[in-house]
């Protein structure tokens, strides 16, 4: 049990490349040690950068400094020292206004532990839900300000998507990024969306706040999301969320057709299997 409530530290919260010439982590790890301490390196910087990812990582939102530093209890400046690097190596991103998130490097391991150590048994579960419908099934989670697919299992239609594991996507114009977004207060999806804005991305697509709110109230009613070409022409999608065991929205499970292929209330009637999927995956993962 331990192990699989450790593998939720793997669902990262970051996106983006940002960063600038530094260096390296190991002379960042040691030169902080020695200034924090007085004494030759005994670890105490390596374990120092961790706190600091773990904490990036458990962070709903992007974090200041401050908390930052407070989080994983060491001193402003250390914390700013080995920010810099982890910049520039992709752990963390540095966004307008001073905060930070965690980075892309991050989230393709946690996509390649969704791949490994836990793959074979959450898509044991993705195969069945595909058997029993025979549509295209995702799993995605929550990276950054957007979605990263961590599993994807083929339909048996003559068609296929050009998705792939740790590819990312949008999390207002998607059904799973919408169940993202159902979990968040309306602060933070008004914080999200002034970061990120609402890029168009079909003729369908919600691009102002307001449209957007009522539909993730939709969303939370019913216990599912719907993308009705909103991410892609002639795409349909529909996901229910995936929660940590904490209560947190922290991805979805989808099931992906086309509309000439599959039609609106088809894709409705798929509802009750792809929210007890998503229940299963919840279990998996627990």
């Amino acid at each position: 049990m331990a192990s699989r409530r450790s593998a939720w530290r793997n669902v990262v919260q970051g996106g983006g490349i940002s960063g600038e010439a530094s260096p390296s982590l190991e002379d960042v790890s040691t030169s902080s040690a020695r200034a924090d301490s007085g004494k030759p390196n005994d670890g105490a910087g390596p374990r120092k950068v961790l706190r600091l990812i773990e904490t990036l990582c458990h962070a709903q939102e992007p974090l200041r400094l401050a908390e930052l530093a407070s989080g994983a209890a060491v001193s402003k400046p250390t914390a700013h020292r080995l920010l810099a690097t982890l910049v520039a190596e992709g752990w963390a991103v540095a966004y307008p206004g001073g905060r930070y998130g965690i980075g892309p490097t991050a989230s393709g391991i946690g996509a390649a532990v969704g791949q490994g150590r836990r793959h074979t048994t959450v898509e044991a579960v993705l195969v069945e839900l595909q058997e029993r419908i025979g549509q295209t099934i995702h799993v995605g989670l929550r990276s950054g300000d957007r979605i990263v697919y961590t599993h994807k299992v083929e339909g048996v239609q003559p068609f296929a998507f050009l998705s792939r594991v740790g590819m990312q996507q949008p999390l207002h114009s998607t059904a799973i990024g919408k169940c993202v977004l159902a979990g968040l207060d309306a602060q933070a999806l008004a914080d999200l969306v002034a970061r990120t804005g609402l890029e168009r991305r079909t003729e369908r697509t919600l691009t102002t706040l307001d449209a957007l709110s009522a539909e993730l109230a939709a969303v939370r009613e019913r216990g599912f999301a719907l993308d009705d070409e909103e991410n892609e022409p002639n795409v349909r999608c529909l996901a229910a969320p995936v929660h940590t065991p904490d209560g947190r929205t922290v991805g979805a499970v989808s099931v992906s057709t086309v509309t000439f292929v599959t039609g609106h209330d088809e894709v409705l009637a798929l509802a009750d299997a792809v929210r007890d999927t998503a229940r299963r995956v919840e279990s998996v993962m627990a």
